[in-house]
């Protein structure tokens, strides 16, 4: 027997719908329209049992597709309702292209709060479906029920659009399933040819040891665009990867476009704003360097407990012996040992960064009381690979240990004391340890991936002789 249930408020919406929409089609379907948001409202169902919201979800298009206003809405199903609907209405306005009309969808979408992306998932991802389901029956012909001007590649310009502005729901089973009806429908992005774009549209925001950043002046997106002496390969395998990345759930800004500014190639991103880095939050408010140690060491942890897609991504364990057998630095029995050193580390197929540090996480905390609104994103993927744990953490030892001091303030705006500290708080709550007997036998583990990272960087630019030191004695080559 069904347990009882108040559904008073979804009846009276659900009735309310049924009249509104009644008559009317579901456009090229050959059923009801109705059918439609009662899909939407299961959707949300499996979310959320929020009266108000199911509600709104069933109601979600009585105002853009009928003669119902949102003043109705809000007289008979009060405020909260009518600012859900309201939400997923489309500008009326008939100057507006219809470009021009889904990005002030996508852009009210992407800064509206979680309860309203709830309801805008039910919509988008039945829309989704039904999109999935027509294209496997009759393919390309679908694209000329769309009103959109440019057809298919406009239409995939739009849904790729939400599921940047929706990601906040990454962790829901709806918001996956829209991302795998997005690739099966659409294929993957393409990033194999750069799209022109004019620098002086952009304002830079900062740099780094191989790149530069930019804001684009409306606000949107962002590029990074890397140093003329780097092939474009790794902007496009940055891009690549950072959209494998949001697939398996883990935060990331959205990736966009694969372009070039005449001298330079770059990848494209959402931009998420406004924003900091962890390193840069530490330098604006130095007290709170404990807080962001202990976000970071759980962000890390939730890192490594992902299981990661090894088609997608490389092995570590691969890539740290290809780098060390193409150093000049060692003789042919130096390389031997060090990857026969490789080879004996446990086996693991969880995600890992491949730079991780503080600098390669962005949050949205600034200035926020209410720990609901703050959202931490990794950026900086082109080296995400899968593999065992430690190979990051060798990288952040690195970080904060070995790095230069004029190197350290260029790239984290921090100095080393202040990146010890961090790394103390860090390393402990990882592992869940409180002394420094067992923080040094961590750290001497730890050492000899940090020198394989020091391999790593020593390819792409010589490394001083003082690193090179450090990583013969932590890989045994004294």
């Amino acid at each position: 027997m069904n347990n009882p249930l108040e559904t008073s408020l979804f009846d009276k919406a659900a009735r309310f719908a049924i009249d509104a929409h009644s008559g009317t089609e579901r456009r090229g379907k050959g059923y009801p329209y109705i059918i439609h948001p009662m899909e939407a409202a299961s959707i949300v169902a499996s979310i959320t049992n929020d009266p108000e919201m199911l509600a709104a979800t069933v109601l979600h298009d009585v105002v853009e597709d009928t003669d119902v206003t949102i003043e109705q809405i809000r007289d008979t199903f009060g405020d909260r309702v009518a600012q859900l609907v309201q939400h997923e209405t489309a500008p009326s306005d008939k100057s507006l292209s219809w470009k021009q009309k889904k990005q002030i969808q996508l852009d009210q979408l992407a800064s509206a709060g979680r309860d309203s992306k709830i309801v805008a998932i039910g919509d988008k991802l039945s829309n989704m479906r039904g999109v999935a389901n027509d294209y496997a029956l009759i393919g390309d012909k679908l694209w000329s029920r769309f009103h959109a001007p440019g057809g298919k590649k406009d239409i995939e310009w739009y849904y790729r659009g939400l599921a940047g502005a929706l990601f906040e729901l990454s962790e829901t089973l709806p918001y996956q399933e829209y991302l795998r009806l997005l690739d099966n429908t659409f294929g993957p992005m393409d990033y194999e040819t750069a799209v022109r774009v004019d620098i002086s549209d952009y304002e830079e925001s900062g740099g780094g040891y191989f790149a530069t950043s930019y804001n684009h002046r409306d606000g949107l997106t962002m590029v990074k665009f890397y140093n003329a002496d780097v092939d474009k390969s790794v902007p496009q395998t940055e891009l690549q990867r950072a959209y494998a990345v949001m697939r398996m759930g883990l935060p990331t800004p959205t990736p966009g476009r694969f372009i070039t500014d005449g001298t330079r190639f770059g990848a494209e991103f959402r931009r998420i704003n406004p924003k900091e880095s962890f390193s840069r939050y530490i330098c604006n408010r130095p007290d709170s360097y404990e807080q962001i140690a202990r976000r970071f060491a759980r962000m890390c942890r939730q890192l490594h407990s992902t299981p990661c897609n090894t088609a997608a991504f490389p092995s570590e364990k691969e890539n740290a012996i290809r780098e060390v057998m193409q150093s000049p630095r060692f003789n042919e029995a130096e390389k031997q040992k060090v990857v026969a050193f490789i080879n004996q580390v446990p086996d693991s197929q969880t995600c890992l960064h491949g730079d991780m540090h503080i600098g390669n996480v962005i949050t949205t905390a600034l200035g926020k009381d209410d720990p609901s609104t703050v959202h931490d994103f990794w950026i900086d993927l082109g080296d995400f690979r899968w593999g065992n744990p430690l190979f990051d953490l060798g990288m952040f030892y690195f970080t904060c240990s070995g790095q230069e001091a004029e190197i350290t303030q260029q790239i984290f705006h921090l100095d080393h004391p202040m990146l010890q500290r961090v790394w103390n708080v860090f390393i402990r709550d990882y592992y869940g340890i409180d002394s420094d007997e067992e923080q040094s036998a961590i750290e001497k583990t730890i050492e000899p991936f940090a020198a394989l990272k020091i391999i790593h960087f020593d390819t792409l630019k010589p490394m001083p002789e003082s690193l090179v030191d450090f990583v013969r004695k932590a890989l045994g080559l004294d």
